[in-house]
């Protein structure tokens, strides 16, 4: 597929787009996540200050072609509406209607017990892996639960999609991504590891040398797991 592609955007026109909108997410480089009076996000991304392939190919644009390749998979994910860029400071936006749920880490914080969402989580990533979608940026944050109780994903800008399931060894540093956040990993430990592990083998049907192979690869690049 071609890559997409950006019009410009002038600093006039960036502040009508802006206008009223509530402030969601910033850092030391400004603002990033906005959620405009008509309920569409407006997603900023940043010019690399070092030479790196996000130079080359903006992480705007991988974040719009992910959310395409998604979809056609049939994850739920965003719907990409405009994608911007300001000749101005070299920054780029993406718009797209606000997809209507909670983050998985939010609803944890909401419920009493809400394994049955991390029993749920087991499942939500074999069928991933088997659509052949590695999300390195996968926590609790990025993963919405939605109004009817689906899994979406969201800021999907890091990540690679491949015609075939996961291997084992992609399926295994996906779990070491899946401990980044701590109150995440905390969360996970209370539940169980090796709940997660048993309930994502049998939804994978990995069992036998798979399961020893998998376990291998899992102390390896996730070792809090299997201690």
């Amino acid at each position: 597929m071609p890559p997409p592609r950006s019009t410009p955007i002038s600093p006039a026109e960036f502040a009508q787009l802006r206008a009223g909108a509530q402030l969601l997410e910033r850092d030391e480089r400004g603002e990033k996540v906005l959620l405009t009076p008509s309920n569409h996000i407006i997603k900023l991304f940043y010019p690399r200050r070092r030479v790196t392939s996000a130079r080359i190919y903006p992480y705007a644009y991988r974040f719009w072609s992910n959310a395409r390749k998604l979809r056609e998979k049939g994850v739920i994910s965003i719907s990409c509406e405009q994608l911007r860029h300001d000749r101005h400071n070299g920054r780029h936006l993406i718009t797209y209607p606000l997809l209507p749920g909670t983050t998985l880490r939010n609803r944890l914080a909401e419920v009493g017990n809400g394994d049955d969402y991390l029993d749920k989580l087991a499942t939500y990533l074999v069928t991933l892996h088997a659509k052949g979608i590695l999300f390195r940026s996968i926590h609790m944050g990025n993963i919405l639960v939605l109004e009817n109780g689906d899994y979406g994903l969201i800021d999907v800008a890091d990540m690679s999609i491949q015609q075939r399931p996961l291997g084992l060894v992609k399926r295994a540093r996906n779990f070491r991504h899946l401990l980044h956040d701590r109150s995440d990993r905390e969360r996970l430990k209370k539940y169980g590891y090796d709940r997660l592990l048993d309930n994502y083998e049998a939804a994978a049907g990995v069992s036998g040398y798979r399961h020893t192979l998998l376990r291998s690869f899992i102390g390896h690049y996730a070792p809090a797991m299997t201690s």
